[in-house]
């Protein structure tokens, strides 16, 4: 008799599944963002020309604040794909969240940062993503590439960021299929090896003293008289 049986079982169908890199741009002046040394307690903004000096190279690193939310918006639409010749569907993505810009010189020993600044993009797609299934983005890497320029005195600048964010996009849905298997059962434990340098000792009790207690001999007890 065939150890395997017919088992019907619950799963999340995968549909279409891509990642996509998605880039996002940003440019600042002196009047678009504000730079403080402690971002925690902003207190008066620092011209970072000034705080780092002109000549200075300034690196660009960017941090999120938070997570980053990825999500199907809006209704999807029924395309033809000729090359295919079949019919997909166009589904809008959007993300949006908030990032931090962070400068700092050659050694890292003097660091800028700059409020949360708030994104957004949308981006559409063709996938198989027929009614009934639910489209999941799930946002698995970000960086960014940055560069700020001072002018020849010091007291102005340009700054650019370009947003990288790695993204996977998933259509599934949940069905139910048959096939032929067997229930799997847990596996033997595997035991740890104990180290013979170390091992639990003996449990000892503290030395009695047994000339004093318990005694062997009972002492009389003497009879009050009345």
């Amino acid at each position: 008799m065939s150890e395997f049986e017919r088992l019907c079982i619950r799963v999340d169908k995968v549909y279409d599944w891509i990642t996509h890199q998605a880039e996002k741009e940003f440019n600042f002046s002196p009047d678009d963002i504000e730079f403080f040394e402690d971002f925690m307690t902003p207190l008066d903004p620092v011209n970072p020309c000034e705080f780092f000096g002109p000549a200075t190279d300034i690196t660009v690193h960017c941090e999120l604040v938070g997570d980053i939310f990825c999500e199907e918006t809006g209704d999807r639409q029924d395309v033809f794909v000729e090359e295919f010749d079949t019919v997909l569907q166009l589904v809008k993505i959007i993300k949006n969240g908030e990032f931090r810009i962070l400068l700092s010189d050659n050694n890292n020993n003097n660091v800028l940062s700059s409020e949360p600044i708030p994104f957004f993009k949308v981006e559409k797609f063709l996938l198989c993503a027929p009614e009934g299934t639910d489209v999941i983005c799930h946002v698995y890497d970000f960086d960014c590439d940055g560069s700020i320029v001072c002018n020849g005195d010091g007291t102005d600048f340009s700054l650019e960021v370009i947003l990288l964010v790695c993204q996977s996009i998933q259509v599934e849905t949940e069905v139910k299929v048959e096939l032929e298997g067997k229930i799997c059962k847990p596996r033997p434990e595997i035991i740890l090896p104990i180290s013979p340098i170390k091992e639990c000792p003996e449990i000892a009790f503290p030395p009695q003293c047994p000339n004093v207690f318990p005694q062997v001999k009972h002492q009389k007890t003497k009879q009050l008289k009345h």
